[in-house]
């Protein structure tokens, strides 16, 4: 069902930002990110996250041409989120990646990023009790790439996508958080051929999704996904190796969610164990690639996942819209816990936000979806790409939905109206 826009936007929200196409989803509040493309998106409370892509833009705040970095906005009220501050990269810094821990450390509350830059590549940890006036810390570096990172506050580690020297791609790396001011290296984990002096291919670990004492690991280059026991922080070992996509596929996330349900699996042995939902990433242009997909394997027998289903989008006219169109990320927590629940809801570039249902793990079924009107400038005074490309989702305490968009859309608020 298209829902009516008169219906479904907010007066104070500007008629350019309205929804070029939505199902089941209403506009709650949209911030334009002073124009900045932005990627990953964390809720934690009464606050958003952003990390940023390339770019330097005006900061309205401070007068300044600021390189991009990290936005912190109060979106207490969802129909008028604040930008409090924005957090500048390094020259030319690519700072995608933002995580954040709250009554930690003596009380305070800290926020860790990525920086790529010529100057420094690492992760930086800050101190933002104040969100108008955060300080940097600590950093860990030097790196040869610092990609996405997950800080679990409740065991004080911080598990890392990076390379260190003599490397072969992005693999994990751990550290000691316990106290943010001094970082501890504890170790290294990649896999066969990574490591420096062993023959191996170059492959790229995404990023890990942290839940208890296991680590899920997406490999972008090499179409792995990992399962690691990480109660030994020193000495993690590989529970189970997903090899079985096809040579091209780019597994970007992989997140547990609850025990096998619904119809498909009745008949089924009630199982403690999580299934796993993993997306990959479209990253060509104009679909010129095998369509990117997201997969539901059954992890019953944890050392050996079981493929059950995959699903996607329908193409329609998405292919000729240009830029990127499939799934990039969905998402993973819900106020900073893993998110849980039946619906997938996943960042589909040019196809926006898509929901999926999978009360029917077996038999997924895309329950709504929300694209976005194009702004009308983009990151540098200009429509640069004439396409939406929705590139992150998370969602707050109150279950609202925040998507972002590497073309300088800005950050939309959304609320899902459908079944729950």
């Amino acid at each position: 069902m298209i829902l009516s826009l008169f219906l479904l936007v907010p007066l104070n929200v500007p008629a350019e930002k309205t929804a070029a196409d939505a199902s089941n989803v209403r506009l709650i509040g949209w911030s334009d990110l002073q124009s900045r493309p932005a990627l990953q998106v964390v809720l934690k409370g009464n606050y958003a996250y952003v990390g940023h892509h390339r770019g330097r833009k005006l900061n309205p705040l401070t007068g300044k041409q600021e390189w991009n970095g990290t936005t912190i906005l109060d979106v207490a009220d969802p129909s008028k989120p604040k930008i409090l501050t924005h957090i500048p990269g390094y020259e030319g810094a690519e700072s995608r990646a933002v995580q954040v821990v709250e009554n930690y450390f003596q009380g305070k509350d800290f926020l860790l990023r990525n920086q790529e830059s010529g100057p420094f590549t690492g992760f930086e940890i800050w101190d933002i009790t104040k969100r108008s006036a955060p300080k940097l810390i600590s950093q860990i570096g030097s790196l040869s790439s610092a990609h996405k990172s997950w800080w679990d506050g409740e065991s004080d580690y911080a598990y890392l996508s990076g390379i260190q020297p003599g490397w072969k791609g992005q693999h994990l790396i751990i550290y000691d958080l316990k106290n943010p001011y001094q970082p501890q290296f504890v170790s290294n984990w990649g896999l066969p051929g990574q490591a420096p002096g062993e023959s191996g291919k170059w492959i790229s670990l995404h990023h890990p999704v942290i839940s208890g004492d296991r680590a899920y690991l997406s490999y972008l280059q090499g179409g792995d996904v990992v399962v690691l026991d990480i109660s030994d922080k020193a000495r993690p070992r590989m529970v189970a190796h997903i090899d079985s996509y096809p040579s091209l596929s780019k597994a970007h996330t992989t997140v547990p969610f609850p025990p096998l349900r619904g119809p498909g699996a009745s008949k089924r042995k009630t199982s403690s164990k999580p299934i796993l939902v993993v997306s990959e990433e479209a990253l060509a242009f104009d679909c010129r690639e095998p369509r990117p997909l997201l997969y539901v394997f059954d992890a019953s027998d944890e050392s050996h996942p079981r493929l059950i289903s995959t699903f996607k989008t329908a193409d329609k006219d998405f292919c000729e819209r240009g830029m990127r169109f499939g799934p990039h990320q969905f998402a993973e927590t819900k106020d900073g816990e893993l998110i849980g629940g039946t619906l997938i809801y996943t960042a589909y570039f040019n196809a926006g936000l898509r929901i999926f249902d999978l009360s029917d793990p077996h038999n997924p079924k895309e329950v709504g979806h929300y694209i976005p009107a194009l702004p009308k400038t983009g990151p540098e005074g200009n429509n640069i790409t004439g396409v939406i490309q929705t590139n992150d989702v998370d969602l707050d305490r109150r279950g609202l939905i925040y998507i972002t968009d590497r073309a300088g859309a800005g950050l939309h608020i959304l609320e899902f109206t459908g079944k729950k």
